[in-house]
């Protein structure tokens, strides 16, 4: 198991990325990922904290919180035998083909095999969450139309479709307005509906329908 000593570098990307790896909610990411397993999310904790300490140019690192966790990520299904060769152990390779967002100036580069087959395994992950909570999802949806159930089971199945498109590596976005019309057009399309009404009924849905998906996704699950 790794030491948690950082080479010598800037101060402040040590103390940030040490920060970091302490964080009980990240640990919490870990043991997730693990399978709940103490021992393996440790390891991979240990790992990552020692693979981001020796990017030679952390400064480039737009966002640290982001680009550890999925370093982390993907230590631990590298660990679990669930991806090939670990990507991750050239961290400065890493770095440099890293998601838009990580690195300051950095273009976006087509996804490495690995970096989705972590992004289909944990929305299948997200997807068993719907479908454990489901009815208490469901419920929680506002009743809004005239048929609140049917209102209801419009977004619970929106969600779905989302996460299974996602858990299938498929583009979807079934939330669209042409979706949503399509589905409940007594309600999205309403006869003699001004259009600021019908534009409020589509802007409460897409919220709808984001809220939901974040009592299932944890935002330090996100990359």
């Amino acid at each position: 198991m790794y030491r948690t000593e950082t080479p010598d570098g800037e101060p402040d990307f040590q103390q940030e990325l040490l920060t970091i790896w302490k964080d009980p909610q990240l640990r919490r990411v870990a043991l997730r990922h693990a399978a709940g397993d103490a021992d393996l999310a440790e390891d991979g904790l240990q790992e990552a904290f020692y693979a981001v300490a020796r990017v030679t140019d952390p400064q480039r690192i737009e966002n640290l919180r982001a680009f550890f966790c999925t370093v982390l990520i993907r230590k631990i299904y590298h660990l679990r035998g669930v991806l090939g060769p670990d990507f991750s152990e050239d961290p400065q390779r890493l770095a440099e083909t890293g998601r838009h967002g990580f690195l300051v100036g950095s273009p976006a580069p087509a996804r490495p095999f690995d970096e989705a087959a972590i992004g289909r395994l944990m929305a299948q992950t997200w997807l068993d969450r719907f479908y454990e909570r489901q009815e208490k999802l469901r419920a929680a949806v506002p009743g809004r139309s005239r048929e609140p159930g049917r209102y209801r089971g419009l977004i619970a199945g929106l969600a779905e479709a989302l996460l299974r498109a996602a858990a299938g590596g498929e583009a979807s976005c079934p939330d669209s307005n042409e979706a949503l019309r399509a589905a409940f057009p007594e309600w999205f399309d309403e006869s003699g509906c001004s259009p600021n009404t019908c534009h409020q009924h589509f802007c409460r849905a897409r919220s709808d329908l984001q809220n939901l998906l974040k009592a299932i996704v944890n935002r330090d699950e996100l990359p």
